[in-house]
């Protein structure tokens, strides 16, 4: 495994700070429908706004308990339970694109009052042990460019059965 350095530290953090940017123009004018729709055994459009909007609150915490305390121990979350307790589907995609760019806002605020040395700060993950918040930083963009990509295809995907004879390409 390599050393994170401060070139890629800075690249996730605009990646971080770019994801609500992205999300929102990749939902212009397409049809809510087209973003509720869930791929099979897949995440719509809209739970993954929900995910990411939840899944920033929960990383401020990480980043503040890392940052703050001794070695914390941090929980595994199960992504699923709180996709479904968050109630997110009484949200519009609108009000969710604005609570994921609030909470964005929020988290990379924070982020960026880090020292390099409060980035090297780690905790104890329940499933893979030691991470510091420099790991999480990456994680979080990598995250973030993977949740992306998904939308992207969910989105791509009912238009491709109108590409006619284009689809060979």
């Amino acid at each position: 495994m390599t050393t994170p350095t401060p070139d890629t530290a800075a690249a996730a953090l605009a990646i971080l700070e770019g994801t609500p940017g992205t999300l929102r123009a990749l939902a212009a004018g397409v049809p809510v429908a087209m973003l509720l729709r869930a791929g099979e055994g897949e995440w719509s459009a809209r739970d993954v706004l929900v995910h990411l909007w939840m899944n920033d609150a929960i990383a401020l915490e990480r980043f503040q308990r890392i940052t703050d305390e001794d070695r914390p121990a941090i929980a595994n979350v199960d992504e699923e339970a709180v996709l479904t307790g968050s109630r997110g589907h009484a949200y519009s995609v609108a009000t969710l694109l604005y609570r994921v760019t609030m909470g964005r806002g929020a988290l990379t605020r924070y982020l960026r009052t880090l020292s390099p040395e409060q980035l090297e700060h780690t905790g104890e993950h329940s499933m893979v042990g030691t991470m510091s918040s420099v790991e999480l930083l990456h994680h979080l963009a990598y995250h973030d460019l993977n949740h992306v990509r998904q939308i992207a295809a969910l989105i791509a995907e009912p238009l491709d059965e109108h590409r006619g004879p284009l689809r060979v390409f």
